[in-house]
C-alpha cells in the first residue's frame, strides 16, 4: 500500500464518501452535493487530477455531485452497465478493472440493494456503498432490490481476505469503517448461512421509504444537480445584507431550529415545505435555503423549482458550515435533545444512588452499578436502551417525528 495509495473519506451526516488517488490521479466514490468545494479543495491542496467519478448505485436518499464533478474537471463518471443514468460516460460490469495511477481496483458486482450496484475493491480496502453496512446491510426494497441478490452478494463479499476494510456509503451510528472479518463475526446478516432464512428474515422488515425518494432518484439519473446554485456562507451574509428581498429558508426540524438558528431566518421543516408553496411563491422573495449539513436543502431546493418557484440557492455546508466560518447565530433553550436527556437521567441515577447508599442502605449502590454497566454496554454495542425507552415519549416523538421522518438506506432501521 504505502503512501502511494491514499484514501481520504468524507462525511455529509449519515453518508461517507471517498477521494481515492494514487501518484496523481484520484477518483471519488459516490460524491454528495454538499461536499463539492470540500473535495476540490482537497483535490487542490494534494495536486490530484480527479481522472474518475463512481456512482456505486442510483442513490435515493441524496443528491450525487456527479454531474457537477463531471462539468467542473471534465472527469469520466463509471456506473454499472445496469444504471439508469444520463450522466455516466463509462459502463462497468463485475471483474472490471479501473487503472489509478500504479494501482488498478476491481469492480464487484452486488445487487441485492439495487440491481446497479457495484463495490470496488483493492488495496486491502473494499468501498461496499449501501450493500454491506457496519453491522447491517443495505435494504432490498430499492430499485430492483433483490433479497436473494443480496444473500449471494454478501456470500462474495465474506470470501474477501479477512483484513479487508469495509468502507460503506453509511452508517447511522457515526462508525467509521469496519473489516470483512468483523462484519464475519458482528453482523447477523453476515452470519447468515441459509438463504431462506435470509429472505424470510428481509421480507419481513417493513421500512419508511426516504424523503422524497422519486424525485433524488430523478435529479440523480438525468444529472440535474448542476442546474442547483450553490453559495457559501460567506456569499449568503452578503447577499442578505445588501438585498431585502433575499430570504434564509430553515428546513430544519423545529427542534434544531429552537437550539440554534440564523438571524432573521424562517423556519419550514423540509416535511412541511409542500403546503407553504403558494405562500413562498406569491411573496416574490428570492429563497436561501439551508439545513445543518446540506443534506436535505438540495432536496428542498428542488421542490421548490419543480413548484415553479425559480429564485432558489443552496447554503453549501448547512448551519455547521455557517458556524464553522464565525457568523453569528442565536442560542435558544429549544428543547432537550435525546443524547442530553440521556445524561441527566444517567447523571441523576448514579448520584441518587451513591446518596441512598450513603443515607440509608449500602445496598442502593446497586442502581448506581446498574446505570454504569448500561452506559458501558452502550457505548460498546452503539445501542442504548434508555434512549430507546425515551424516544418512546410523546414528547420526543413530537420533537423529532420532522427530524428523523423518512427511511434510511440500512435494513436494519
Amino acid at each position: 500500500m504505502g503512501k502511494d495509495f491514499m484514501v481520504k473519506q468524507f462525511s455529509a451526516g449519515s453518508c461517507y464518501s471517498y477521494v481515492l488517488s494514487s501518484q496523481r490521479d484520484a477518483l471519488i466514490i459516490d460524491p454528495h452535493i454538499s461536499l463539492v468545494a470540500e473535495y476540490t479543495k482537497y483535490l487542490e491542496k494534494n495536486n490530484l487530477r480527479l481522472k474518475h467519478i463512481i456512482d456505486t448505485h442510483t442513490h435515493a436518499d441524496h443528491f450525487s455531485s456527479a454531474a457537477i464533478l463531471k462539468e467542473k474537471s471534465k472527469a469520466i463518471v463509471l456506473m454499472h452497465e445496469k444504471a439508469v443514468s444520463e450522466v455516466a460516460d463509462d459502463r462497468l460490469k463485475d471483474g472490471d478493472n479501473i487503472k489509478l495511477g500504479t494501482k488498478e481496483l476491481k469492480v464487484i458486482y452486488a445487487p441485492g440493494h439495487t440491481d446497479d450496484t457495484i463495490n470496488i475493491y483493492g488495496e486491502d480496502r473494499v468501498f461496499t456503498g449501501d450493500v454491506l453496512l457496519i453491522g447491517s446491510v443495505g435494504r432490498t426494497d430499492f430499485q430492483n432490490g433483490s433479497h436473494e441478490s443480496m444473500f449471494d452478494t454478501l456470500q462474495n463479499l465474506k470470501a474477501l481476505p479477512d483484513k479487508t476494510v469495509v468502507f460503506p456509503a453509511h452508517d447511522y451510528n457515526g462508525k467509521k469503517s469496519s473489516t470483512i472479518s468483523q462484519e464475519k463475526e458482528t453482523n447477523p446478516f453476515m452470519k447468515e448461512d441459509s438463504k431462506e432464512a435470509f429472505v424470510e428474515s428481509a421480507s419481513s422488515k417493513v421500512l419508511p421509504k426516504p424523503f422524497n425518494i422519486e424525485n433524488i432518484i430523478r435529479v440523480n439519473q438525468k444529472g440535474e444537480a448542476k442546474g442547483l446554485k450553490m453559495v457559501t456562507p460567506s456569499e449568503v451574509k452578503e447577499l442578505a445584507s445588501r438585498d431585502s428581498e433575499v430570504q434564509l429558508l430553515d428546513v430544519r426540524s423545529p427542534l434544531e431550529y429552537s437550539e440554534m438558528h440564523i438571524k432573521d431566518s424562517v423556519n419550514i421543516p423540509i416535511d412541511m415545505l409542500l403546503s407553504k408553496v403558494k405562500e413562498l411563491s406569491e411573496s416574490g422573495k428570492s429563497y436561501i435555503v439551508f439545513c445543518r449539513t446540506g443534506n436535505r436543502s438540495p432536496m428542498a431546493a428542488d421542490m421548490l423549482l419543480q413548484s415553479g418557484i425559480r429564485s432558489v440557492r443552496i447554503m453549501e455546508g448547512g448551519t455547521i458550515r455557517w458556524k464553522k466560518e464565525r457568523f453569528p447565530v442565536i442560542e435558544g433553550a429549544g428543547g432537550i435533545s435525546l443524547e442530553r436527556q440521556v445524561r441527566i437521567i444517567a447523571g441523576s441515577l448514579v448520584l441518587t444512588g451513591i446518596i441512598l447508599a450513603w443515607l440509608v442502605n449500602l445496598a442502593f449502590i446497586w442502581i448506581s452499578v446498574w446505570v454504569s454497566c448500561g452506559l458501558i454496554f452502550a457505548g460498546i454495542t452503539n445501542s442504548c436502551l434508555m434512549g430507546i425507552l425515551l424516544m418512546k415519549l410523546s414528547y420526543n416523538k413530537k420533537i423529532y417525528k420532522s427530524k428523523t421522518g423518512g427511511g434510511t438506506c440500512s435494513i436494519s432501521q
